[in-house]
């Protein structure tokens, strides 16, 4: 590629195609270090007509013209087993298209965007990186299901929101010490337990769909509800798809609302209520089990959409985990501070405003090095 040759730094445009929007950026990835040149959040049917419409329009008039292209990289939440950051190729659609059904809020759109820009830039690389990829580490006591099980490397825990929590540990280094805890809050959400930097344990499994309380997911469910749903109430797979997908969580306690922003102007409804405080009692839950885990506790992060922008739901959790001696500094917190701890906290709470693409741009960008340098 000529930019190997001509410069260190390589452009990336970098495609994040969630469940309601795409997210598009430029970054000039120069090593570690990834340069924001150009950013957009488009609204976007969570289909995969409506993500090959949202790519069309991007390529066909929002990126700025100037700015060279070397690469493009996207996100995918699933890949299986082989989840390293790797080429797209007919033979790894092939492969994706068999795990589709596993994360239908996120992989049909997905599929189509990283299909269309295939296409439509096919003279560059196009390069997938996966959430999953983060927790390749796992040791195995994480990563086994507790069932008679003929496929172990394929049926078992993975984990996920890996692209966000890499930036998280990217950008505070040292400072998450020993024993930290990442917590990605948003429609999904999810938490990770790193010791020395290195995850160890995590909320999610095999699909995002279990762990903590969510805005349409139910989290951690007893399988006998839905043993019970199959053979009492006679609902078919798809009724329960639809069920576990769109309908449970925040959604299902509140009577229709899934929005936390909108839960918390609620306070006179005690369904509303209910459902933000089931929401962050899971979230207590979860970080007092994965404590325990790590032997006690150096840092706790707040990411994600909710993590980041809502003190209230910040406040609620840290009150929960007082015996773990956190101190909430008030003001720090309602103005969304870096770090919203009081000085004589025992455990730094911070909150750090995620950038999955970045993170997308710096993986593409060390694989299109990499092949660079097999091909010399």
């Amino acid at each position: 590629m000529e930019m190997a040759g001509a410069r260190d730094d390589v452009n990336v445009l970098t495609f994040n195609a969630g469940s309601s929007s795409l997210k598009v950026g430029i970054y000039s990835v120069d090593g570690e270090r990834a340069r924001s040149l150009f950013a957009r959040t488009l609204s976007m049917e969570p289909t995969a007509a409506g993500a090959t419409a949202a790519i069309n329009a991007v390529l066909a008039s929002e990126l700025p013209a100037e700015i060279a292209l070397d690469a493009v990289g996207h996100r995918l939440v699933f890949g299986g087993p082989d989840d390293a950051p790797t080429l797209a190729s007919p033979a790894l659609f092939d492969r994706l298209a068999r795990y589709e059904r596993l994360d239908p809020l996120h992989a049909p759109a997905a599929l189509a965007a990283l299909r269309t820009t295939h296409e439509r830039l096919a003279h560059l690389p196009n390069v997938l990186c996966f959430d999953t990829n983060f927790f390749r580490e796992l040791p195995a006591r994480a990563r086994v299901l507790p069932i008679e099980n003929s496929e172990p490397d394929f049926l078992r825990r993975y984990g996920f929101h890996g692209l966000s929590y890499e930036y998280v540990r990217a950008t505070l280094g040292t400072r998450l010490g020993s024993r930290a805890i990442l917590a990605h809050l948003g429609s999904g959400a999810s938490l990770a337990a790193l010791r020395d930097g290195k995850p160890i344990e995590c909320t999610m499994g095999f699909s995002p769909l279990g762990g903590i309380l969510m805005a349409t997911r139910p989290g951690d469910l007893d399988p006998g509800v839905l043993l019970y749903l199959l053979e009492e109430r006679q609902q078919s797979v798809a009724d329960l798809r639809r069920l576990l997908e769109e309908r449970s969580g925040l959604r299902a306690l509140s009577g229709g609302e899934r929005d936390l922003r909108h839960l918390l102007e609620r306070g006179d409804d005690p369904r509303a209520v209910l459902a933000v405080d089931a929401f962050c009692t899971s979230v207590v839950k979860a970080v007092g089990a994965l404590a325990a885990l790590l032997g006690g506790l150096d840092t706790l992060v707040f990411t994600g959409g909710v993590g980041e922008h809502l003190a209230p739901i910040r406040s609620s959790i840290v009150r929960g985990l007082a015996l773990f001696g956190m101190k909430l500094d008030i003001h720090a917190n309602e103005i969304h501070a870096d770090v919203i701890s009081l000085l004589s906290s025992a455990v730094t709470v911070r909150v750090v405003t995620t950038d999955e693409n970045a993170t997308i741009a710096r993986a593409t960008s060390a694989l299109v090095h990499a092949n660079a340098e097999r091909t010399r």
